[in-house]
C-alpha cells in the first residue's frame, strides 16, 4: 500500500502530496489488535485459508529460522479456497523471547517498506476444490530485517491489518554462542518414559556479568511451542560456559512416534485408509478407527516429527495440482475424556482450535472429526487438553517411551543493558536418535 502511495505522489505536486497524506488515517505499522495480544503464535483466522507453510527456501521440512548475515531466505506458501485471487498483504511484528510484542518500532527492525503486497499467486489446476496458491520469499527487495530475535509474519486481506488472515512465527539468530549437547535416559521411576537433554552454552563472545540471569534459554520438542520449557536455569556456571544437565535436568516425556497419513494418491489406499470415494464436490477419505497406544509397547516407525509434506503422486506441481480431501478421523473411547481431544501436529499449526477438535459421539462411543487436507504426507497425534492447561497431553492416548525419536531445539536469547528487545544469539537442534 505504501509503495502505491509513493508512486501516486510522484505524479502530482508537493502541495497535493501534503493534502493527500493529511487525509489518510494514521499509518498502521501492524495490527493494533495483535499488538495487544498477550502472546503471538502460529494461527489461521480466515475460514478460507489452508495449508500455511513457512520454511527455509529449498527445504520444505525445515524450521523457519535464518542466520543473520547469510544469504538464505524463507518461503511462505498458503492456499485460499476461492475461485479468484484476492488482495493479500503482509507485515511483521517483532517479539520478545516469550513471543509477546516488544517496544521496537518497525523502523527499528525493518529496512524497506513495512507493508507489502503478495504478488506471486497461481490458480489451482484440475482440482475438484478450486483454490489460489500464494507464495512469498522473505527477505526481498521490498523489506529486510535489521535485528535478530522472534518475528511474527502477519498476512491480511484488503489492506485491513486489523483482521489478519493468519500469523506465522519465524526467527533470526546471530550464532554468537556455541551450543553442544546430547539426549540421554533419565533416572528414577519415569526412566521408561522420559528423555533428558544435557547441553552446554559457550558464551565467550558476549560481555556478561551474570550469565545465568542475562541469558534466557528456551527448549522445544519437535515443532511444539505449547510444551516448551522457558527460562531454563543452568546447573553449572563457570569458565565462559553454562551447563544444563543433572541433577535437575531438562526433561520431556518421550512421547511416541507420530501416526502417518498418506493421501498423495486417490487410487492407492495407503495403510490406515478404509476407502477413498468421490461424493461431489469432494473426495472423502475414511480412516480406520484409531487405536489407543498408551498401554502398547514401543514400536519403531519413521516419521516427520509431526510435519507434513504436500505431494500429488500423479501431478507435477504440488502447490497447484494437489487436491483437497475431506479426511474422516475416529477415535473409539468408552467414555469421554475430562478434556477436549484434538488431532495435533503441523496440520493444526501446532495449535488447538475448532478445525482440529474432535467431537464425542455418545451413540457410537467414539470421537469424530473431519478435516480438509491437501494431498500429501501428514504426521499427527491425538492430544487431550483440559481448559486450564496451556499444553495438550499426548501421553494419555499415545503413550510415552524413552526410545522415541525426537528433535529438540535450543534457543538462547540475550538482552543487552539498555536494549528494548531480546536478541537471539544461538540456535541448536539435537536429535534423540542416539539416546542411550
Amino acid at each position: 500500500m505504501i509503495r502505491q502511495i509513493y508512486y501516486f505522489c510522484n505524479m502530482f505536486n508537493r502541495t497535493f502530496l501534503i493534502f493527500f497524506l493529511l487525509c489518510l488515517p494514521a499509518t498502521r505499522a501492524h495490527s493494533q489488535s495483535l499488538r495487544e495480544a498477550k502472546i503471538l503464535e502460529d494461527r489461521i483466522y480466515s475460514e478460507t485459508v489452508h495449508t500455511v507453510e513457512l520454511y527455509r527456501t529449498g527445504w520444505r521440512l525445515s524450521d523457519p529460522v535464518l542466520q543473520k548475515g547469510e544469504a538464505n531466505t524463507l518461503t511462505l506458501g498458503f492456499d485460499d479456497l476461492a475461485d479468484e485471487p484476492e488482495n493479500y498483504s503482509y507485515t511483521f511484528i517483532h517479539c520478545d523471547a516469550t513471543w509477546k510484542p516488544d517496544d521496537l518500532l518497525p523502523g527499528d527492525y525493518l529496512d524497506g517498506y513495512t507493508e507489502n503486497d503478495i504478488r506471486d499467486y497461481e490458480s489451482s489446476i484440475n482440482t475438484t476444490v478450486p483454490f489460489v496458491h500464494y507464495k512469498l520469499i522473505i527477505p526481498n527487495e521490498d523489506v529486510r530485517f535489521r535485528v535478530t530475535g522472534n518475528y511474527i509474519l502477519e498476512v491480511y486481506k484488503d489492506n485491513d491489518a486489523d483482521r489478519p488472515a493468519f500469523t506465522a512465527r519465524f526467527m533470526i539468530h546471530s550464532a554468537t554462542v556455541h551450543i553442544t549437547g546430547k539426549v540421554v535416559r533419565t533416572t528414577g521411576p519415569d526412566r521408561p518414559r522420559n528423555q533428558q537433554l544435557n547441553f552446554t552454552v559457550d558464551y565467550g563472545g558476549l560481555p556478561l556479568r551474570s550469565p545465568a540471569d542475562e541469558l534466557y534459554v528456551v527448549v522445544r520438542q519437535n515443532g511444539r511451542w505449547d510444551n516448551a520449557l522457558k527460562g531454563v536455569r543452568p546447573s553449572e556456571n563457570g569458565n565462559g560456559r553454562l551447563v544444563f544437565g543433572t541433577p535437575a535436568g531438562v526433561i520431556f516425556p518421550g512421547g511416541n512416534e507420530y501416526r502417518n497419513l498418506d493421501i498423495k494418491s486417490v487410487r492407492y489406499q495407503s495403510p490406515g485408509i478404509v476407502k477413498i470415494d468421490y461424493n461431489p464436490p469432494y473426495y472423502n477419505v475414511i480412516l480406520e478407527p484409531a487405536k489407543l497406544r498408551s498401554l502398547q509397547p514401543y514400536l519403531t516407525q519413521e516419521d516427520l516429527n509431526g510435519r507434513f509434506y504436500i505431494e500429488n503422486s500423479r501431478g507435477s506441481t504440488a502447490d497447484t495440482d494437489a487436491d483437497y480431501f475431506n479426511v474422516f478421523f475416529t477415535l473409539p473411547a468408552s467414555f469421554p475424556f475430562d478434556g477436549r481431544v484434538y488431532i495435533f501436529g503441523a496440520l493444526s499449526q501446532w495449535n488447538y482450535g475448532k478445525r482440529n477438535q474432535m467431537i464425542y459421539n455418545e451413540k457410537q462411543h467414539q470421537y469424530e472429526a473431519t478435516i480438509m487436507l491437501k494431498q500429501g504426507m501428514y504426521n499427527y497425534l491425538y492430544a487431550v487438553k483440559t481448559p486450564d492447561a496451556t499444553a495438550g497431553d499426548i501421553t494419555r492416548i499415545e503413550g510415552s517411551h524413552w526410545e522415541t525419536e525426537n528433535a529438540y531445539h535450543i534457543l538462547v536469547y540475550y538482552r543487552e543493558p539498555g536494549e528494548r528487545y531480546d536478541r537471539l544469539v544461538g540456535v541448536k537442534t539435537i536429535n534423540s536418535i542416539e539416546v542411550k
